[in-house]
């Protein structure tokens, strides 16, 4: 008697089955959704969210403007906590799912060229920018990337992971537009990539913070959703803004929704700590001002 094993799916068989399996693969999907959506949304919040969907189609596929659609739908209706600045919600939330990496540079830098049929041109400026190491190897699955970031942790070289690779992005000649488009073409691969998962929990976290807030502090709920603005770019500048908002986040917005903190105007400690950020050795100030709003808030507790 023939025995039959399960092969477990390959990378390969994923891609195909994620690109041409199931109807939800389809643009018209998408867009049928946000046909629906579009008459429970005010004015200033449906071209946001319209322009979004299409752009997100653009940036990766219809399942990702999808996954855009539930988390505004989320907001919508009748039984669902409204957010008093949804539109801006709403951008934030689209500014951050198109989020930076070298795969939307290429991409950026081929729609510049002229597209899928774009051909060389020796006139025009190269694009270069810096990222660092340890945003360039999430671009890997999570089982390729984890081993190798741990890696540089147990030969101590977690400095060189922080530090930047130079990447250029060019159309002059034959061979690099081919490079260009080979890069942009990776973009079905981004799903399945480290980067992808750590960018997709940020997103749901935040959210989950401004729905926390909605029940707890209704009144800082518009400087939780403008958190999001810390985070932006790629390279230094992202992580820098990812680092001052894990630390509002964790040592004010968590604390305070939990009970652990009696911050009564979670908001403007919020903007008092963002203020605090600007400028050079911001870092270090926003960690000195959360913790005296700390110690104030636990001293008249």
């Amino acid at each position: 008697m023939k025995i039959r094993v399960k092969v477990p799916p390959s990378p390969f068989r994923l891609l195909k089955e994620r690109y041409f399996g199931e109807e939800t693969r389809n643009p018209r999907v998408a867009r049928a959704a946000l046909a629906r959506l579009v008459p429970q949304l005010s004015a200033d919040v449906a071209p946001i969210v319209s322009q979004a969907v299409h752009s997100l189609i653009d940036y990766q596929d219809p399942d990702y403007a999808l996954a855009y659609l539930e988390r505004i739908e989320r907001y919508v209706g009748p039984a669902a906590h409204h957010v008093p600045n949804l539109a801006e919600l709403a951008q934030l939330l689209s500014d951050r799912m198109h989020f930076e990496d070298p795969i939307r540079i290429a991409e950026l830098k081929l729609a510049e060229a002229g597209g899928a049929t774009a051909e060389p041109n020796p006139l025009s400026v190269d694009r270069v920018e810096k990222f660092r190491w340890d945003e360039v190897i999430p671009m890997l699955p999570p089982k390729a990337a984890a081993p190798a970031l741990d890696l540089f942790q147990r030969l101590r070289l977690a400095k060189l992971a922080r530090r930047s690779v130079t990447l250029r992005f060019s159309s002059r000649t034959r061979f690099k537009l081919q490079r260009l488009k080979w890069l942009a073409a990776a973009r079905i691969t981004r799903p399945f990539s480290e980067r992808f998962k750590l960018e997709r929990v940020w997103v749901e976290r935040w959210l989950h913070m401004v729905d926390r807030s909605l029940v707890k502090q209704p009144e800082a709920t518009v400087a939780i959703v403008r958190t999001a603005n810390l985070i932006k770019g790629h390279g230094d500048t992202y992580q820098n803004g990812l680092a001052e908002w894990n630390v509002i986040i964790d040592r004010l917005v968590k604390p305070t929704c939990d009970g652990d903190l009696p911050l009564p105007r979670l908001g403007d400690a919020i903007q008092e700590a963002r203020e605090a950020a600007i400028g050079e050795q911001g870092q270090s100030r926003l960690l000195n001002v959360v913790e005296q709003l700390r110690a104030q808030a636990l001293a008249h507790g």
